[in-house]
């Protein structure tokens, strides 16, 4: 990235110099299905109905994940909108309000969802309710928010119940920057192995998360002053967590956070570790520079895209799609339509985007899936195929 190498040479900050964005050219150099190898023809098939027979199509995705309520985030989306002046027969027909898998099936039906996720409990429990036809990405780990977060990720489903119930892709998260990271990674590579033996799609949450990432663990100095954390969705550990997934597992689509400028608070604490890590590979100064010089200045959407733009070059073997993050103020729906619009155009496949839309009541929600699906659709972000052998799979 010469721009990049503008930034490290001149010492400029990502806001002191000029730049241009050519998203034709992001979107060229991401991975089209019919140059990606795939050693078992089940992946390439389940892939393809994900990219081009649902959603908003030509290689593009808009996923549904319903995963947080039964693990994560604990049953407090219920509190979120309830419907109450529905009588007990339209509440067993449609659901009682947020975060009922009643609702979040009546999304997914009709929302033009290119799949959705759900754990092993609910999909032997409510896999009746969905669409037949729309991929299933079977969530095969979790974990609970307790005051000690766990490590890493527990297993709790197995690759034979997921093609029992006619999945087209397994979940699973890995945290690097862990503390049980050899564990987590290891434990992820055998189920990737495992899901590609069964034709399965790899998909892959990669969140960076542990000591000196997390709020509660930031770096304190040697007066005992709290000095901020390296932040887990920092440029630095969302670009490294996305390479890792690509890289090192041969994740087929890879889950990642949109790459959050450094809190000012953070910001001491950012720098000092990528200047510690430059002492070793001078280039990995790069990451200070391609946050703004002050701290609390906003970046342009243009700087948005070339930092996602990163982000998603990390895994040119991979797709990539982008969360919506935590429960956002304000209209959600214009919120996640501006977020869609900058990793589009830094060259990604989609995005994942669950609580910004099932937390809203159905009308809300389908209408905040149109908006988003409305933005993915774009002529500038097909990825059309031109081998007729893919014309079968349809």
């Amino acid at each position: 990235m010469a721009f990049v190498q503008t930034l490290m040479n001149s010492k400029k900050h990502i806001d002191e110099a000029d730049l241009k964005i050519d998203i034709e050219k992001n979107v060229a150099l991401r991975p089209r299905l019919e140059k990606m190898q795939f050693l078992e023809s089940g992946v390439e098939a389940n892939l393809y109905r994900m990219l081009y027979s649902h959603g908003p199509g030509n290689g593009t995705a808009l996923f549904m994940p319903f995963d947080q309520k039964s693990s994560e985030h604990g049953p407090g989306h219920e509190f979120l909108w309830e419907n109450d002046e529905a009588g007990a027969d339209e509440i067993n027909l449609r659901g009682k309000g947020s975060a009922d898998m009643r609702s979040i099936a009546e999304l997914v039906n009709c929302g033009n969802f290119s799949g959705y996720v759900l754990h092993p409990g609910n999909v032997r429990q409510f896999k009746h309710l969905f669409r037949p036809d729309i991929p299933l990405i079977y969530k095969i780990d979790g974990h609970i928010s307790q005051p000690q977060s766990a490590g890493f990720m527990s297993t709790v489903g197995t690759i034979e119940e997921a093609l029992k119930y006619g999945a087209s892709a397994i979940g699973l998260t890995i945290y690097p920057g862990g503390e049980h990271i050899k564990a987590d990674l290891e434990r992820a590579a055998e189920i990737i192995r495992k899901a590609h033996d069964a034709g399965l799609v790899a998909v892959v949450w990669a969140y960076a998360r542990g000591l000196g990432l997390d709020e509660k663990t930031g770096f304190k100095d040697k007066e005992g002053e709290f000095q901020g954390v390296t932040q887990a969705d920092s440029l630095y550990w969302t670009h490294y967590a996305v390479s890792i997934a690509s890289g090192l597992l041969g994740a087929d689509i890879v889950k990642t956070k949109y790459p959050a400028k450094v809190k000012p608070d953070n910001r001491r604490a950012y720098d000092s570790h990528i200047e510690g890590l430059a002492k070793k590979n001078s280039s990995m100064i790069a990451y200070k520079y391609l946050e703004p010089k002050n701290a609390q200045t906003s970046l342009t959407a243009d700087q948005e895209i070339f930092r996602a733009s990163i982000v998603v070059q990390a895994a040119p073997h991979s797709i990539v799609i982008f969360s919506g993050g935590p429960k956002l103020p304000g209209n959600p729906t214009e919120s996640l339509v501006k977020q869609t619009e900058i990793v589009m155009k830094a060259g990604a496949e989609g995005g994942i985007y669950g609580r910004n839309i099932w937390g809203l009541p159905v009308k809300d929600g389908l209408e905040a899936a149109r908006a988003v699906n409305e933005v993915i659709s774009k002529p500038e972000f097909h990825r059309k195929l031109i081998q007729a052998r893919f014309m079968g799979y349809e």
